[in-house]
């Protein structure tokens, strides 16, 4: 209002609940009111089908979870009250488990510069985080999410419209409309506690999915489904004075994110061999190691691996297991390395063909392959064998392999064995 007169010509509504809000506090804005639904939420209900092209894209594999975390802007905000609390999930879910991505809000990239929002964020992403820029990819994200995490914001709310568990890591019902679908979600949507374990409530909460109660107050969302760009061009062109065209106005289904995340440059390896009746089964867990450089004790059946690809001194120096990813003279690769640096038992590297040749300290070489594993898990079994007393040509020709919940077969080829 402005001089007692209603500014708007057309004020847009998602859902007839704001309208009976808007009525309630100021009459004269509802007379101007139209519900149309909501363009942003009817992409993502477009884009449902497309949501496996989404994944992939995205790297995930398998069976793992895609973990996306939202943040609105401001200082009540998830990212403004709890920066690491990205890092920390990362840091707990096992790499082949899960993937974590981050959408921040357009308001803090532009708030702090695209330069502070990477800086700060740089940890995450050496651990392998997926970042969503500013003004695309977090609703395809949302689409392939499995669990979000956020807050007040309306991302966390799509979430959980579109069927997705969530967890509120921030809950500042005093900036809210209480009366509101968003204030309402507060209300019950479960909360991410700080003390307690996350990955245990992670877990717990993909296990529970998205209770009735809340897919109840998500609807709220719209009214219209897939409706809301017929409704929009009608409005506008009423205001235009303008006959519509005569094609369809619809929905497009969002792009295919073009943001990746890669391994992450540090890993906390855990292998547990089991050789029983001439078979060897090799069950690994990795973890991010970012974390434990900055001092996070680790545990002692763990082995820390290390890839090339821009890793801290301290990183290089303590590593075990070092990974170079990109294929060349491996053989002549491995043994400079080695040499070069004296704590690390095994260096690894493909080589043309795309087979991954792991070496040690004494000069033993083998070849292993197996399709869709990195060499981080090809190096580390290797390294296991031989913690256990075991020369590295003495590998059984096949490995039975489980990684994230998924089996597979290592085929080893002894290479160099003096």
């Amino acid at each position: 209002m402005h001089e007692g007169r209603v500014i708007a010509t057309s004020l847009v509504l998602s859902h007839p609940e704001q309208l009976a809000r808007l009525r309630l506090s100021c009459p004269q804005a509802a007379e101007v009111a139209v519900v149309t639904g909501d363009p942003a939420f009817d992409r993502m209900l477009a884009s449902i089908p497309l949501r496996d092209l989404y994944r992939d894209a995205l790297g995930i594999r398998g069976t793992q979870r895609l973990v996306l975390v939202s943040s609105t802007w401001g200082p009540a905000s998830l990212y403004g009250r709890q920066p690491n609390l990205v890092q920390r999930l990362r840091a707990a879910l096992p790499l082949d488990d899960y993937q974590v991505a981050v959408a921040l809000h357009p308001n803090t990239w532009s708030a702090h510069s695209p330069w502070q929002i990477r800086r700060w964020l740089e940890a995450c992403t050496r651990s392998g985080v997926i970042v969503f820029p500013a003004d695309e990819g977090w609703r395809a994200g949302l689409v392939a999410a499995d669990l979000v995490i956020g807050d007040h914001g309306s991302v966390t709310f799509y979430g959980a419209s579109l069927g997705r568990p969530v967890l509120l890591a921030e809950c500042p019902n005093d900036i809210v409309d209480p009366t509101s679908a968003i204030g309402k979600f507060l209300d019950v949507a479960p909360l991410l506690h700080r003390t307690d374990p996350l990955r245990l409530q992670v877990e717990n909460a993909l296990a529970s999915g998205l209770s009735s109660e809340l897919q109840e107050i998500a609807e709220l969302t719209t009214v219209t489904p897939l409706k809301s760009h017929f409704l929009l061009r009608t409005e506008f062109y009423r205001l235009l004075n303008l006959a519509e065209p005569g094609a369809p106005a619809e929905a497009s289904a969002l792009p295919i994110p073009a943001v990746t995340a890669g391994n992450a440059a540090t890993q906390s390896v855990q292998v547990t061999l089991n050789h029983e009746d001439g078979a060897l089964r090799a069950t690994v867990v990795r973890l991010p190691a970012e974390l434990l450089l900055r001092g996070r004790p680790s545990n002692t059946n763990t082995h820390l691996a290390v890839s090339t690809n821009e890793p801290s001194e301290t990183a290089l120096q303590l590593a075990d297991v070092i990974v170079h990813e990109e294929p060349g003279d491996t053989m002549t690769w491995i043994a400079r390395t080695l040499a070069s640096l004296p704590g690390a038992a095994v260096s690894t590297r493909p080589s043309i063909d795309g087979s991954w040749i792991i070496g040690t300290r004494d000069g033993h070489r083998v070849q292993l392959d197996c399709s869709g594993v990195s060499g981080f898990v090809l190096a580390s079994t290797a390294l296991a064998w031989v913690a256990a007393g075991n020369p590295l040509c003495s590998l059984p020709e096949h490995i039975d392999l489980l990684l994230g919940g998924a089996r597979y077969e290592i085929t080893a080829t002894i290479t160099v064995c003096p």
